[in-house]
């Protein structure tokens, strides 16, 4: 529980430094996406820590991709 607390306050940190930089400049979208990628591996990262299996997405790249394949062979 602590070093997910830990997690968070860098990541708050970090976009503490950069949302007011993009803001300053009117980046918009790019604050949007930036957002989203901060939360993505935020919880990715606290989910690593707290030691949950993430599943490798490349078996998920695999498995969509098998039917096309068989289709095209």
């Amino acid at each position: 529980m602590l070093m997910s607390l830990g997690v968070l306050l860098i990541f708050i940190i970090i976009a503490l430094f950069q949302i007011p930089q993009l803001a300053k400049e009117k980046f918009t979208r790019e604050i949007v996406i930036f957002s989203f990628l901060m939360v993505f591996a935020a919880v990715v990262t606290i989910a690593k820590v707290n030691q949950v299996s993430i599943p490798n997405p490349l078996e998920l790249i695999a498995f969509t991709m098998k039917p096309l394949i068989q289709l095209f062979s």
